[in-house]
């Protein structure tokens, strides 16, 4: 497969990990997943460290630090150095090298990107194509040859492999492991993605909507006084991922929470969206509507979305006034967010974020000056701290949060 759009990315900012609740002390499994994910989120990795933080005594700790040590899930990396000089240094704990990686498939209406992350989230390579998604199978079939053309490339045996997150534009029931009824992707409606994938390389599979995982990403390198936070991605649709302020993602009953691009939006009743519906904000303000209008002012039907964001770039006065108009009407949908769910910070995602100012800046303007006060005197709507590795990151912490959970463990 010829690999393009290959990119050189740095390793991102380390995650919290969200530490499952010492609810059940008798068992071992819940205590040892505690440790583990302290230990991989750079939270506590010493003996008193890991003490002070889950209130175990010393004795119970190290046992069970032996026994992680013994299955090859940890390694010491030597003595930590501090300032005080009192007593011997403590022992600094790291997830072992070889206690596996986490697969993560990212797939777009455009691309499909590979990640691998070992469990500490050290990240060993990303790589990405272009690729316009075919039926599920060849789309997932050329993920597949990517994500073994990277493991080969970086040294790793598949059997090193622990678990695959894919992160998927569109509704997904994440039980069933399944999209249902996607927009801008129709031909996968309940195609079984994680089945598929699982009897490919012989592990678990997890499958995700991808803004969902953005704003995982987003909300775990961020203070956790920055949730509940919302993620408002503009791309060729509208989508929104919302994480508690426990530091959860909020799915919904049924996965379908946050589908914030088939909002209905005044004066765009005669305007049939990609859902069958009329007026949705996605249809009216989503990267791909904002390029249909562009071509539409300039009366060049072959213009794309690439050619906006390079006219955006450079200043294009009817690119600039199409978006300010597009980051109004997304501002009035905000707004009315705002009000339901009261985050403590918005991040604007998307493309387009990425060459101009002017869709944060709309946005802005309209949600602050149409919501109460009481909701955004202490709001932050800011651009994305990670970018485009915003949901990577997010499915890295979702993979480590599974392999090292206490159902895992056991």
């Amino acid at each position: 497969m010829p690999v393009s759009d290959i990119k050189h990315y740095k390793q991102p900012p380390h995650a919290r990990l969200l530490v499952p609740a010492l609810v059940r002390m008798s068992d071992h499994a819940v205590i040892m997943s505690v440790i583990l994910q302290l230990i991989a989120s750079n939270a506590a990795t010493t003996r008193p460290q890991l003490a002070e933080a889950t209130g175990l005594a010393r004795s119970t700790i190290a046992v069970c630090l032996a026994a992680l040590e013994q299955r090859g899930l940890i390694e010491s990396a030597g003595a930590m150095i501090t300032n005080d000089t009192r007593g011997r240094p403590a022992e600094h704990m790291t997830i072992s090298a070889n206690a596996g990686v986490v697969l993560a498939i990212d797939l777009t209406p455009h691309h499909i990107g590979v990640a691998l992350a070992q469990l500490d989230q050290t990240l060993v390579d990303f790589q990405r194509i272009t690729f316009v998604p075919e039926d599920p199978e060849a789309t997932l079939d050329a993920a597949i040859e990517l994500a073994r053309q990277t493991m080969g490339g970086a040294g790793i045996d598949e059997s090193a492999l622990r678990t695959v997150v894919v992160s998927f534009p569109g509704p997904v029931d994440v039980k069933l492991g399944v999209p249902v009824r996607p927009p801008i992707m129709p031909g996968w409606d309940g195609f079984p993605i994680t089945s598929y994938l699982s009897a490919e390389f012989g592990c678990s599979c997890h499958v995700d909507n991808d803004v969902n995982l953005m704003a995982l990403g987003e909300a775990r390198v961020l203070p956790d006084d920055q949730c509940p936070l919302l993620v408002v991605k503009i791309g060729t649709g509208i989508g929104g991922g919302l994480v508690t302020a426990k530091g959860e993602l909020h799915r919904g009953a049924d996965g379908a929470a946050c589908d914030i691009g088939h909002l209905t939006v005044p004066g765009a009743q005669d305007v049939i969206c990609s859902c069958g519906n009329i007026g949705c904000i996605e249809a009216v303000a989503s990267a791909e509507a904002i390029t249909r209008e562009f071509r539409a002012a300039t009366g060049n039907p072959d213009l794309t979305q690439t050619d906006l964001r390079r006219a955006a770039r450079t200043g294009d006065p009817v690119a600039i006034r199409l978006i300010r108009d597009a980051a109004a009407k997304i501002g009035g949908v905000v707004a009315s967010l705002v009000h339901v769910y009261n985050p403590a910070r918005i991040v604007v995602a998307g493309p387009l974020t990425e060459v101009t100012d002017d869709l944060l800046a709309g946005i802005r303007s309209v949600a602050y000056q149409r919501a109460l006060p009481l909701a955004t005197r202490n709001l932050t709507l800011a651009h994305s701290v990670i970018g485009e590795m915003a949901g990577i990151v997010g499915a890295i912490v979702l993979g480590i949060e599974y392999v090292l959970s206490p159902e895992a463990l056991q």
